[in-house]
């Protein structure tokens, strides 16, 4: 069974953009809420989770560093600096990485995948900050996105990457066979969705204008 996912990132505590995301993902169409991050405020991102009908996580970005661990231990609210799910009894498999991410990230992924029994074709990374070189431009130009995350890409071969941060560099790029794209809600005010099809792989990606 195919598995259509809403992402979206950097929301700033804008109570619009919480208010639209929820009304896009409680539309009926969609499997799985994913936010990656720059809640901005635990209150906010408890109540954005709360509000979400279908099964919804998400991982801490820069500005959510004074979550305390209170908070994110907290299985009520399923935010987290890192996080491993699966997905429909397993068959798709979920990493979120987030801003206080792990400084042996690219062990970790690896860790998780070595017991992951289905193939990366059904692996869905979500990250705060961007790969090396994938939607990590900012306005001078200069490119600011972590060399680890692009060597998991490579080495791993998730069917799908998806992160936040870069506000100015929302879109889609692609490394290999792996689709990347950019959730930044905060200047564009809008959101991915995306179809991981049942054979796995990703089927279809739309951009979604929350705002």
């Amino acid at each position: 069974m195919a598995l259509k996912i809403l992402f979206t990132s950097d929301f700033h505590a804008s109570e619009e953009l919480k208010e639209a995301a929820i009304k896009e993902a409680n539309n009926g169409d969609y499997d799985l809420f994913i936010n990656l991050g720059d809640f901005m405020d635990m209150e906010f991102a408890e109540d954005l989770m709360a509000k979400i009908d279908i099964p919804a996580i998400g991982c801490t970005g820069n500005r959510d560093m004074f979550f305390d661990n209170e908070f994110l231990d907290d299985e009520s609210v399923p935010v987290y600096n890192f996080l491993d799910a699966d997905i429909d009894g397993g068959e798709y498999k979920v990493i979120l990485i987030g801003g206080d991410f792990p400084e042996n990230v690219k062990n970790e992924v690896r860790e998780v995948l070595e017991d992951y029994e289905g193939d990366s074709s059904k692996v869905i990374i979500g990250s705060h900050y961007p790969p090396h070189r994938l939607n990590d431009k900012i306005h001078s130009g200069k490119r600011i996105g972590f060399k680890e995350f692009r060597e998991i890409i490579m080495r791993e071969k998730p069917s799908l990457w998806v992160h936040g941060h870069v506000h100015e560099d929302f879109g889609k790029d692609s490394l290999m066979d792996t689709t990347v794209l950019n959730a930044a809600a905060d200047e564009t005010g809008k959101a991915w969705s995306v179809t991981i099809g049942d054979d796995g792989g990703v089927e279809s990606y739309e951009e979604v204008q929350l705002v």
